[in-house]
């Protein structure tokens, strides 16, 4: 998980829409505001960044476009949109600790079309409450407890299955799973890289694809979709990847 924080001061974010620059979002001269300037003029956004009960808000760079990032003791990720001369949040991703198995829970939700507003980090905590009640809710006592190597299934992406795997006792303390995924012709490594687990906010239920976080300064995301996993995982299953 990111610790370190990533201050923005005077960065200007350019949104485009194919080849037209439809608005442009800057840190206001007020703090904790951010501003939209767009051909409907300026729309002022307060309490969206800066550091308040050691959670630290930043306007950052995610692929090229404006988002932001929340560090606290876990970390959350928003990628953002303009519609109506309005902002918007499209993606929302979480990295935390599910506080009941200690599991890490590194998962996203896209498609959301939520009106960008003072509160959003309850976006991201509202559906991490919802994982880690259901996909991460696995049981890590044989990790834990008996220090065995374990893989938990968190579910498919097409004919393609995604696993986190605890090695030992000190992978779970230390929130370090290994993912791998599984298909028709093998198995693919992602090792200890960060890889959210995306779901679509059209059908919550199904996973569509992973986001491989490739880099934090600055944080580059890349889409896995299922042709894209069937590619990778051709490799011979290593021991233990059932």
């Amino acid at each position: 998980m990111i610790r370190s924080a990533l201050v923005f001061m005077s960065f200007i974010f350019i949104f485009f829409n194919a080849s037209v620059i439809a608005g442009e979002l800057i840190n206001g001269s007020e703090a904790g505001s951010i501003i939209l300037r767009d051909s409907g003029g300026e729309k002022v956004y307060k309490n969206i960044t800066g550091t308040e009960y050691e959670v630290d808000r930043s306007l950052v760079e995610i692929n090229g476009s404006p988002g932001l990032l929340v560090l606290s003791k876990d970390t959350f990720y928003f990628t953002l949109l303009t519609k109506d001369h309005s902002v918007v949040i499209d993606c929302a991703y979480s990295d935390k600790r599910n506080n009941y198995n200690g599991a890490r829970m590194t998962a996203g939700m896209c498609g959301l079309n939520t009106m960008l507003d003072e509160n959003y980090i309850e976006i991201a905590e509202s559906n991490s409450n919802k994982w880690w009640s259901s996909i991460y809710s696995f049981d890590t006592r044989p990790v834990f407890k008996d220090g065995l190597a374990t893989n938990f299934l968190l579910g498919s992406i097409g004919n393609i299955e995604i696993y986190d795997r605890y090695e030992s006792r000190e992978s779970l303390i230390n929130a370090a799973p290994r993912k791998y995924v599984k298909g028709p012709l093998g198995c693919y490594d992602f090792g200890s890289s960060v890889v959210f687990f995306v779901f679509s906010k059209e059908d919550g239920s199904k996973p569509k694809y992973l986001d491989l976080l490739q880099s934090e300064e600055p944080i580059r995301l890349q889409r896995l979709k299922e042709k894209d996993l069937e590619g990778l995982a051709i490799k011979k299953c290593a021991q233990g990847e059932l």
